[in-house]
């Protein structure tokens, strides 16, 4: 099967140019031509014809067409301009919906369109020439002002466009440029600036005039690196204009769609090709229809052709084009995808002689011949069947190394990536990959095997691999070799030197600054996770051993010391609870092998000139790589850890740490590991923050406080509730409270305890620890909380109308909390005191607030009527809801499968409804603070209706998950006739609904059952696909159907059956019936079948399943030979036949010719001469068929009655007579009708 079988390619070659648009018949065709994908009709519809109308008013602005060379720029403004400018070419686009919305601007415009050259002309004189020109033409006579003689360009432009709608009041002006980005490149600063600021103005013409601009530019304008030196000038432009870009989606589906167009019947061709190959690649099987709709271009292709930095035009459509052209002749591999990726791109970028004048280009070209000088001719010759992948690899690298910021970056491809984006595969047969248990990730090892064998024949040159992930890339500064020079350093290394690099390598492994607590001393004032409370503990971090650290002030909660490796130091272990150690034991000879390296290349890297200092910096950041893992891997096994006088490894604690954890992460789990005890006695029922997603440290506290405050006072938040949550101040839904925290009950029995106006100090509930006379740490006498976050708990209390407090002589209550909230922290956390507070029956209130999820931010009167006002109006929506849960319960809530709730559950529900009922509507008389001072309602009786909103909530969600599963029921419910009421599947349908049936009336969470269900209904697809398969011929078949129908052993078997009697015609006619009998359909699939139970082209239903159409085809491929020897066997014996012989002689000379060619080939020439035909037929028309059938056999026996030989003798010789009558015996021949 050659490629163009599978595809309607159609090349794109022509590049298209803007004014060409001005030719109408040229117009119109592109028009017919434009491909629209579903993201540019988007575009066209939201931005560029709603920018272009002035129907209907918005802010108008100019339009900037965004693509690069070839992608299709130039078509789209020439679509563009050519629907503003002609009346009735609407018709002519592809796109219904786009065609109906270009209607609001068809034929409405005058259009200008310009193309950019090679000048040094201003901007502004370009635009202002071609319009004078064309106003002139069109009548409309207006010259602009010179640029010297003018403050701006706005008035001008609006005063030409004055003139212009005075001719044509009906119409706008529509100027269309391309290219403008290469033509701005060539300017300089200062005439780019002036340029920028004519485009600003012309922007803002659009938005208050009929004038539009659209301008073509190859990439984005605003945030272009290489404007940045006008940066200020492209921001006050990018609010005038709006950018609408063509990306990879759009050239994609160009490709798909006019490209490489394919018929059902080619896609099921490529489907059957592709389905060989999807357990070698990711993803092949699930993106299928992806790969099938660009066959044979690799998806892959466009995403790196977007990501290539070439300055040159890419033309991406003519590239495609020129590679399709390489191969629509050429047969499609069997035993390979047959898909073109973009390695095969390097071969335009290395023949374009253009992009040798770019040095980073070149410079990839240059190493990139080495590579393929030597791949070609030094390759190993028992690797040889890697090689042609090999150079497909080296292509993508290279191609891939021109797509990063930078050349020299350290980011490339994995061996996944290039198994997968180029579908590479060994010169070997594919069944053999496919042997394997895992396929794909075999073929993962020879391509892994093929880079190796790739870096041994280059010597390791110019490729290298990202050891942190696994990307090789094409390294093109790999040609100088240090590591010599550095091992010789490393024999010179001393062991009190080898700890001072220790110590360095450990400084960065735990991400330690250079900003030490004490100078010249390694110790570092170090915080700690409490991972049981989400908090840090302040302590200190030391290199070294106690003796040498000196006195650590002030004092910390722990003490963590990273003891010396090789110059040991001798110390006394006082074994106190907040002292931890942590020892290397110099147990393995790779660690200091590398430490030495390490060491060296540091000492080389200090005296080494700048041209090849970054050598030895790469090789120390190398070694450091290397001693950072080893830490990792080997940091439970290697250091000993000392904590109260008893050692242990890392390799205990294993169970606690995280996957792939930094040395930092193991030393910061062992330390708290042990000193988590002593926190706890330290800080015993503190507060444990455990909803917090990481830790609350002293730079994040402020931060999390503010939040919990701005919680209180109405504002939610993630970070605010996590806060809230460890003083367990919020109920299950989120909502505040205080009554479930022993913080706040410590609060509240302190001032129970007091008596009747006495007020809590700031020194009764803090205490202050100094050192020297000078405030060190402060927190509460009970709990030990920090001051920022006690701050929250009286919040929380002010808020729920449990207390005052005092700050600076003004007093906070529920009714200005906000004005605590705004205050900062650092104030709230010096008050002076606190007492109990007096007014409102703000707790009534917090809980008819908290009932009807009404959020009070403040109590100002002002809030506080809002919020009044908002529990009432939820009340009155509650009745309503309540109304039409009711219809719905009296109901019994119906399903596919009866009512859902019996009698009894019918009238209970029934009552709690109507008893919430009645309480909404006795609640909406409070709708004023004034009137609520009157509240009838107490705690307990507001506390009651929870139960009915939960009723309600339940019901709610019930109603909804059955109309959300009413879809997926009735699908299932129509497909079960189709596989059969009694099948396994149906019957799994039957049991399934029956579980949700229960699991909707238990009110039990039932997204098993959903998942179950869905599963069922993929279940259907597949097992109708099957069926569907089983019973219909794909395109492949259908091909060895028609081959069958216009082989010509048939035709001449039908020849033969026409005109010789004694062949048995109704063989060849049951055959042949058989074989137009055979359906062929290959439309379903499992997108279709989403949406419909059965395939919408041939309607087959899996009930109606008589035979498997694949096995028949078989056997009629296989019968038709024997039919057609058989045949030949019978006239060659019939032939043979003496008296037939005889008359041979009687026959013309031409067809005793043939007759005798046929008996000495005993064969037929295909196709069947006539000639022949009727030669045969000639010669045995004396010869008389006689046919008896199973009943005269049958009679002959006597219908199975017993019989003696000679009656048996007798009663076949009768039949015989009767049938043969009075011919002679040798011109007949005696035949068994089936």
């Amino acid at each position: 099967m050659l490629y163009q079988d599978l595809l309607q390619f159609e090349p794109i070659e022509s590049i298209i140019k803007l004014t060409e648009a001005n030719v109408e018949e040229y117009a119109n065709n592109l028009l017919k031509t434009y491909v629209i994908s579903e993201r540019m009709a988007e575009q066209l519809n939201d931005l560029i014809f709603e920018h272009l109308q002035f129907s209907h008013p918005i802010e108008n602005k100019g339009l900037f067409i965004v693509g690069n060379y070839g992608t299709g720029k130039s078509h789209l403004m020439s679509v563009i301009s050519t629907i503003a400018e002609r009346e009735n070419v609407s018709q002519f686009i592809t796109n219904p919906f786009v065609a109906e919305k270009a209607k609001e601007i068809e034929g409405k415009f005058k259009v200008i369109r310009i193309e950019f050259g090679a000048v040094k002309t201003p901007l502004r004189d370009i635009l202002v020439h071609a319009l004078e020109d064309n106003l002139a033409k069109w009548g409309v006579d207006f010259s602009f002002p010179p640029v010297d003689q003018i403050t701006n360009n706005k008035e001008a432009l609006e005063e030409m466009m004055g003139l212009f709608n005075e001719k044509y009041p009906n119409q706008g002006l529509l100027l269309v440029i391309d290219e403008l980005l290469d033509y701005l490149r060539g300017r300089r600063e200062q005439e780019l600036a002036l340029d920028l600021g004519f485009l600003r103005e012309v922007g803002e013409i659009c938005g208050k005039t009929r004038f539009r601009f659209i301008a073509g530019i190859q990439e984005m304008l605003f945030g272009n690196a290489r404007f940045n030196y006008v940066s200020d000038s492209l921001k006050r432009i990018s609010e005038r204009f709006v950018q609408v870009s063509i990306v990879r989606d759009d050239i994609a589906y160009v490709v798909s769609q006019r490209l490489l167009k394919k018929t059902d019947e080619q896609k099921s061709l490529i489907r059957e090709h592709l389905k060989g190959f999807t357990r070698l690649y990711t993803r092949l099987n699930e993106d299928l229809e992806t790969y099938i709709n660009l066959f044979p271009i690799h998806p892959a292709y466009l995403t790196a052709f977007e990501r290539v930095n070439i300055a040159e035009k890419r033309v991406a459509l003519q590239t495609i084009s020129s590679e399709i052209k390489k191969i629509i002749q050429s047969p499609l591999p069997e035993g390979s995808p047959g898909l073109i990726s973009y390695d095969s791109y390097w071969t335009y970028i290395q023949e374009n002689a253009t992009n040798r004048s770019d040095s980073n280009i070149r410079a990839v070209i240059d190493k990139h011949k080495i590579l393929k000088d030597r791949i070609e001719n030094a390759f190993p010759a028992k690797k040889k069947l890697y090689q042609p992948m090999a150079l497909r690899m080296i292509n993508a690298l290279a191609v891939y190394r021109l797509s990063t910021e930078d050349i020299h970056d350290k980011v490339g491809l994995t061996t996944i990536e290039l198994r997968d984006d180029l579908f590479l595969h060994p010169t070997t047969s594919i069944e053999f990959l496919l042997e394997e248990d895992d396929p794909s990730d075999f073929l993962k090892g020879n391509i892994e095997a093929a880079m190796k064998t790739i870096q041994e024949t280059v010597s390791y040159q110019y490729i290298s691999t990202n050891e942190s992930n696994g990307q090789y890339y094409l390294d093109l500064k790999k040609d100088i070799d240090v590591d010599s020079l550095i091992q010789a350093q490393a024999e010179t290394i001393e062991d009190d030197k080898l700890d001072h690099y220790y110590f360095s390598l450990l400084q960065k492994a735990m991400e330690l600054d250079d900003n030490t607590h004490v100078s010249y001393v390694k110790v570092w004032r170090y915080d700690l996770a409490w991972e049981a409370h989400h908090v840090m503990r302040p302590g200190y971090l030391f290199f070294g051993a106690p003796n040498e650290r000196g006195t650590a002030q002030p004092e910390r909660d722990f003490y963590i010391y990273m003891l010396r490796p090789y110059d040991k130091v001798t110390f006394k272990n006082e074994h106190k609870p907040d002292e931890i150690f942590f020892e290397y034991n110099r147990s393995n000879e790779d660690f200091d092998k590398y430490l030495k390296l390490y060491a060296a290349a540091q000492d080389l890297a200090t005296d080494a000139s700048p041209a090849t200092k970054k050598l030895y910096t790469s090789k120390v950041e190398e070694y450091q790589r290397k001693l950072f893992k080893w830490l990792i891997e080997n940091f439970d096994s290697t250091f000993e850890i000392t904590y109260k006088g008893k050692k242990s490894t890392v390799a205990d604690l294993r169970m606690y740490i995280l996957n792939n954890p930094t040395v930092k992460q193991i030393v910061d789990t062992a330390a708290e590991f042990y000193l988590t005890d002593w926190f706890e006695q330290k800080y015993e029922d503190y507060p444990s923050f455990g909803k917090i997603q990481g830790i609350l440290t002293k730079d994040n506290m402020e931060t999390y406080v503010q939040k919990a405050l701005q919680y209180i006072n109405g504002a939610e938040s993630k970070m605010g509730a996590d806060i809230l949550d460890g003083f367990v101040l919020l109920d299950k839904s989120n909502r505040l409270t205080i009554n479930n925290s022993g913080y706040a009950k410590w609060i509240i029995d302190l001032l129970e305890a007091k008596g009747h106006g006495q007020v809590i100090n700031h020194s009764d509930l803090i205490e202050t620890k100094r050192i020297k006379g000078t405030p060190d740490l402060q927190f509460t006498k009970q709990y030990s909380l920090e001051p920022e976050l006690f701050v929250v708990l009286l919040g929380a209390m002010i808020s729920a109308g449990a207390i005052e407090v005092t700050i600076g002589g003004k007093t906070y209550n529920a009714l200005n909390l906000h004005e605590y909230v705004q205050r900062p922290i650092k104030e709230l956390t010096q008050f002076s005191h606190i007492k109990k507070p007096t007014g409102l029956p703000i707790t009534e209130i917090n809980a008819l607030a908290d009932l009807f999820e009404v959020v009070i931010p403040n109590y100002e009167e002002d809030m506080l009527s809002r919020a009044i006002g908002s529990i009432t109006e939820k009340a009155n929506n509650k009745i309503a809801e309540t109304l039409s849960l009711l219809q719905l319960v009296k109901k019994g809530i119906p399903t596919w499968d009866g009512q859902l709730l019996n009698n009894a559950e019918i009238q209970e529900q029934t009552r709690l409804l109507e008893d919430f009922k009645e309480f909404c509507e006795g609640l909406k008389r409070y709708n004023t603070p004034a009137k609520m001072r009157n509240l009838k309602y107490d705690l307990a009786t507001i506390e009651v209706q929870r139960e009915a909103l939960k009723t309600i909530e339940n019901l709610l969600k019930l109603d909804n998950q059955l109309k959300n599963i009413s879809q997926l029921v009735n699908y299932l419910r129509v497909a079960q006739p189709n596989m059969g009421t009694h099948s396994d599947w149906s019957r799994n349908v039957e049991d399934t609904l029956d579980e949700i049936q229960y699991g909707l009336k238990e009110q039990k969470d039932i997204s098993k059952e959903l998942v179950k269900l869905n599963n069922l209904k993929q279940e259907y697809i597949r097992l109708y696909i099957e069926a569907h398969d089983q019973s219909r011929l794909n395109a492949k078949e259908n091909l060895r159907k028609t081959a069958l129908l216009n082989d010509d052993r048939l035709k001449g078997l039908k020849e033969l059956a026409s005109r010789i009697s004694i062949l048995p015609k109704e063989q060849i006619v049951k055959w042949e019936k058989a074989l137009t009998e055979l359906k062929t359909c290959y439309h379903v699939s499992e997108d279709k079948l989403q949406h419909t139970q059965i395939c919408g082209e041939c309607k087959f239903r899996p009930t109606d399943i008589t035979a498997n159409e694949k096995v028949v085809l078989q056997k009629l491929e296989e019968e038709l030979p024997v039919i057609y020897q058989n045949w030949t066997e019978t006239l060659m014996t019939n032939l043979n036949d003496a008296s037939v012989k005889e008359n041979i002689l009687l026959l013309s000379t031409e067809q005793q010719r043939l007759i005798q060619e046929f008996i000495d080939k005993q064969e037929f020439n295909l196709p069947i001469d006539v000639r022949l035909i009727q030669a045969i037929n000639d010669l045995l028309k004396g010869i008389d068929k006689v046919e008896l059938n199973l009943s005269d056999i049958e009679q002959m026996m006597a219908n199975g009655h017993p019989l003696t030989v000679e009656e048996l003798r007798k009663r076949f010789e009768e039949m015989l007579a009767k049938a043969v009558g009075t011919a002679p015996s040798n011109r007949v021949r005696v035949m068994l009708k089936k």
